[in-house]
């Protein structure tokens, strides 16, 4: 595919008009052409061919169509032949100039001293050059489509680059831009019909410049792809914006995919946290019903339901290492789990992600299965629960947070914890009945009052209220009054950690199966119940990890001033950065995480007042006479 300035044009032309003021005349020095043949002695096309498509005709030397006298006739039949520009070899024949301009077609003469043949190899020649790079930008502009791609970026780049391939101005454009605004301001119509799909193309005038249209895609209505050019959008070039056109399309479509695709994950993302906030409220039925609309959305999304179905569940926190992307830490874990498990990023802490499994007796323990995930990247860590009823998610969340402080100082970075180094498990069982005394000042709410703020409270009492709030969605602020309301119904003080230990005791052992063979009897107090031998050899046993009598005075001083650490520092003598670092470590040798708000504060408490470190009196009592 050539024009005929690909011929005429440059600095080493191989066409040109007989005279300078020729090419103005023919008025058509864009023509296309697609064809070239040799025609013989008397103008006719080459045996077998009787039609051409966009021909040039080399009329050789020494034709005698001119003899004849029939210069015009001849002409005529080349045109109708398909013949739209000729090229005499050496010069035009007499009267050729006065039939071609009647016909409008151009009369070309070789740009050197070429026979027809010579002239009809370099013209191919040309021609395959030309063609050679059209081929180029085409595949410039399809790789850099498919780049693009594969990349998700839509198609600015790939129209900055088709307007530097033509050396014009190509826009994508739709109605409330500037750019439509300018566009139709002119050509109203021509856009208009574009746009709702009437025609495909067009090609105007715009200020002295030719503008072509494009709809793009095949939703109506079209996006519109608008290029401007000074000299004029020949053939090929045209050609070369039905398939930027095209290209536009295709990167349009997969930039609204991605930018869908995103949404529903936000969307899944969302309901995914949703279920996990009904688990940790102790809502199964609420999760079962958020979770229901997934089952149609993948094997993925599918397989929550799954879990849910399963009576208890395992409770697995994924910490990223320094530098790590949760993003990727969660498709691992999703990989991992192969649809037999919840994944949640987790919204109340950025490095964490949170991953629910049912308990299965016979399948695939929980650490196996996260093994592989933790191994991916150095750093990385990994704490797991316990299997516990769905009733009781949060309390399983606690104990994998627990497990992921312990995993801080395992080699392999993973630790499932099983709950033998709890209070509770050393207890005995008339602890129950202290329970159901401390609580029992939550009649004093109304049942409104109970069914919104006893799972909050409970909440924000094992984890604090910002890091409940995130979880359950819903602000510090109403946290910390739910909190406040409920603690002030049992007769306790919100703002005193030694008091919220006492409430968060009293919650953990109502979750726990009254036994079958306790008769019923009087309340015990708090007090004597520390005093219970298997509980001071419980907390003996388990602040043998504390190796420093300092370590046991830090965490005795930071109960004694209520967790305030300016306040701890000062007591100590010790600068603030100091205590930051000396806190975090003695927990993770006890394996709690006190570095963070809540229920690893009140198992340090219970350790130090049962080992005789702390005294027994500084933890309230409501049900003891006094308090």
């Amino acid at each position: 595919m050539l024009i005929v300035p690909d011929l005429t044009a440059g600095p080493d032309p191989v066409l040109r008009f007989p005279e300078p003021a020729a090419e103005t005349a023919a008025g058509t020095t864009a023509q296309l052409v697609d064809e070239v043949v040799v025609c013989d002695a008397h103008w006719r096309l080459p045996a077998g061919t009787p039609r051409v498509r966009a021909g040039l005709a080399v009329l050789p030397e020494g034709a005698d169509g001119a003899e004849r006298g029939d210069v015009g006739s001849a002409l005529r039949e080349l045109v109708r032949s398909g013949v739209v520009a000729v090229a005499s070899v050496p010069a035009p024949a007499p009267g050729l100039a006065e039939e071609a301009a009647r016909a409008g077609v151009p009369v070309l003469i070789p740009a050197g001293s070429w026979d027809a043949h010579e002239t009809l190899r370099r013209v191919l020649r040309r021609q395959l050059s030309v063609e050679r790079e059209y081929a180029r930008a085409s595949a410039r502009v399809l790789t850099l489509s498919a780049c693009s791609l594969e990349q998700a970026e839509g198609p600015a780049r790939l129209l900055r680059e088709v307007a530097a391939l033509t050396g014009g101005t190509v826009l994508l454009v739709e109605p409330g831009q500037a750019d439509w605004e300018r566009l139709a301001a002119v050509q109203p119509r021509a856009l208009e019909q574009v746009r709702s799909g009437r025609a495909s193309t067009a090609v105007v005038p715009f200020e002295g410049q030719e503008l072509v249209l494009h709809a793009v895609g095949r939703d109506r209505p079209h996006q519109v792809l608008a290029a401007l050019r000074a000299e004029g959008w020949p053939p090929h070039l045209r050609q070369l914006l039905g398939h930027a056109a095209g290209q536009v399309a295709l990167l349009d479509s997969a930039a609204r995919y991605h930018r869908d695709r995103e949404v529903l994950r936000t969307a899944l993302r969302g309901i995914r946290v949703s279920v996990l906030q009904y688990l940790m409220l102790g809502n199964w039925e609420g999760a079962v019903r958020v979770a229901e609309p997934l089952a149609g959305l993948g094997a993925a999304e599918a397989g929550v339901g799954e879990v849910l179905s399963a009576g208890r569940g395992v409770v697995a926190v994924v910490q990223c290492a320094p530098g790590d992307d949760r993003t990727r830490a969660a498709s691992a874990c999703e990989e991992a789990v192969d649809g037999g498990g919840l994944v949640v990023m987790c919204p109340a802490d950025p490095r964490h992600v949170i991953v629910v499994l049912p308990h299965d007796t016979v399948g695939t323990a929980p650490v196996a299965v996260l093994r592989p995930v933790v191994g991916q990247a150095p750093g990385r860590l990994a704490g797991v629960s316990g299997p516990r009823p769905w009733s009781q998610t949060a309390s399983a969340y606690g104990a994998a947070v627990r497990a992921l402080t312990a995993a801080e100082r395992d080699p392999e970075g993973i630790v499932r914890d099983f709950g033998g180094s709890s209070l509770l498990a050393v207890l005995p069982p008339r602890a129950r009945t202290w329970s159901r005394q401390v609580r029992g000042g939550l009649r004093r709410l109304t049942e409104e009052q109970r069914s919104q703020a006893v799972p909050t409270a409970r909440r924000a009492l094992s984890f604090g209220a910002l890091r409940a709030g995130r979880l359950l969605g819903v602000d510090r602020t109403t946290a910390n009054k739910r909190l406040r309301l409920v603690l002030e119904a049992m007769g306790l003080d919100h703002r005193e950690v030694a008091h919220r230990a006492v409430a968060d005791l009293a919650f953990q052992l109502s979750d726990l199966p009254e036994p079958p063979d306790h008769p019923p009897g009087a309340a015990p107090d708090l007090r004597s119940l520390l005093r219970e031998a298997p509980v001071v050899d419980w907390a003996t046993r388990e602040l043998t990890a504390l190796e420093h009598a300092s370590d046991r005075r830090l965490l005795a001083t930071w109960l004694a001033c209520n967790c305030r650490a300016g306040a701890t520092a000062a007591a100590l003598g010790m600068h603030r950065n100091t205590l930051a670092a000396r806190l975090p470590d003695a927990g993770a040798r006890l394996r709690l995480p006190l570095r963070d708000q809540g229920a690893a504060a009140y198992q340090a408490l219970w350790l130090l007042v049962a080992a005789g470190q702390v005294p027994v009196t500084a933890v309230p009592d409501p049900v003891a006479a006094g308090g």
